[in-house]
């Protein structure tokens, strides 16, 4: 390949999207990835899609997402979406008044959305317990994304547009002259480029800070459960979906058994810097006596009574990229020209990535957005003066982890 156009840094959901978006637009790009492609949070990622925001752009760019991905299933002829539909319920005055609010703002927005009575619930979620239930509601065209399919369908892709992809080769130092992007320097030496995207998941804001810029990105610890196949529970493949904010847990089917996530209140937050070049994320593992997993287990039995029947599972442990408000940075920050960054997805970087790869390569090429979210900007702490330390922004980071299935305050996760 000749100089590239854009170089891309990081071999993940998000990279791969926007490579593959940016080679529908001609652009000659090329990939570095520190490790194997999908290495980092990817391959932890549970997947969910759920397309009802907090607000009317938000909730587009999620029904986008699924356009993107339908159409690449017609182009590729595989199945990356499982159409599951999925469940919000509610336990608490305040969530049914939350749940109630949120049917009536998605049927405005066109969104297929609805209240169930308990026989219905009953009957879509036969294991789940429902009796303390006071009010659900059940969106059918909701579901999950595949993670490892959907990342391969776009390195494929994008392989087939001419992008050229790099393992194992990590990136030192974004080289930049006058202010301004020049390229990156790896251990085989520089690879120069006039545009360079920063994707790199859970280790973007070292990669800004070495670069003299400030991201508020967090990494933050998340785990989930997964049952394994049981003859005596029928948990079905297009099974909805739940979303149980009280109990902090959600849910999907997963291969015959049953996926179950926590966002804790006290999670765990790493320094990816002091992780090491050998870190291997896919390898993570947490023991079953930790609080978190205990957690998990509590409110999972709750919900979901088969489980206490010794009931055989293993626990997945990974890291997320949280931000203060819970919303990606995606952009330029003031400073250096033509350094982009993209990351910090909060748990949505899987059903995100279609929809946050056509808006990147629309800021990269076209200097605009296709959607007027202020609160996507990469730019939007810059005068925050309490959010440029590390320290600050991780509090902050954490704050929106925990905050993200807590007390009921309006907002859609």
């Amino acid at each position: 390949m000749a100089m590239p156009d854009v170089i891309v840094v990081g071999g993940g959901i998000a990279g791969a999207s926007i490579a593959y978006q940016l080679s529908l637009r001609g652009q000659r790009v090329v990939v570095l990835e520190r490790a194997m492609l999908a290495s980092g949070s990817t391959s932890r990622a549970a997947g969910l899609l759920g397309q009802l925001r907090s607000t009317e752009a938000a909730t587009a760019m999620l029904m986008e997402s699924l356009e993107i991905v339908r159409s690449i299933e017609r182009e590729l002829g595989v199945g990356l979406f499982v159409e599951t539909g999925s469940l919000r319920i509610a336990t608490t005055p305040e969530r049914e008044q939350e749940t109630r609010e949120s049917v009536a703002f998605g049927e405005k927005l066109g969104l297929d959305i609805r209240l169930v009575d308990t026989a219905e619930l009953r009957s879509l979620a036969p294991y789940m317990e429902s009796g303390d239930v006071t009010a659900a509601s059940h969106c059918p065209t909701d579901g999950h994304l595949m993670p490892a399919e959907l990342h391969a369908a776009f390195v494929k892709l994008a392989r087939r547009n001419g992008v050229e992809f790099r393992t194992h080769t990590p990136v030192r130092r974004i080289a930049i002259e006058s202010g301004r992007v020049i390229g990156v320097d790896t251990d085989g030496g520089r690879v120069s480029a006039a545009i360079v995207v920063n994707a790199t998941g859970p280790w973007s804001w070292g990669m800004a800070e070495a670069s003299g810029a400030v991201l508020q990105t967090v990494a933050i610890g998340h785990s989930y459960l997964t049952t394994t196949p049981d003859p005596r529970f029928d948990v079905g493949r297009m099974t909805p979906a739940i979303r149980d904010y009280d109990h902090r847990i959600y849910s999907r089917p997963d291969a015959g058994g049953l996926l179950v996530g926590i966002y804790e209140a006290e999670p765990s937050v790493y320094d990816m810097n002091g992780l090491g070049e050998s870190f291997d994320m896919s390898a993570m593992s947490v023991a079953r006596d930790d609080l978190t997993v205990a957690h998990l287990q509590e409110a999972a039995r709750h919900r979901f009574p088969f489980l206490r029947e010794n009931i055989a599972f293993q626990v997945t442990h990974g890291i997320m990229t949280f931000t203060p408000n819970g919303s990606p940075l995606c952009g330029e920050i003031p400073g250096i020209a033509n350094l982009y960054h993209c990351a910090g997805f909060c748990g949505h970087g899987i059903v995100r990535s279609p929809v946050v790869g056509a808006i990147m390569a629309d800021l990269i090429l076209d200097g605009r957005e296709r959607y007027d979210l202020d609160d996507l900007r990469a730019d939007r702490y810059s005068e925050v003066p309490e959010l440029q330390h590390r320290h600050e922004i991780m509090a902050a980071g954490v704050r929106s982890y925990s905050g993200h299935y807590g007390k009921s305050d309006r907002s859609l996760n």
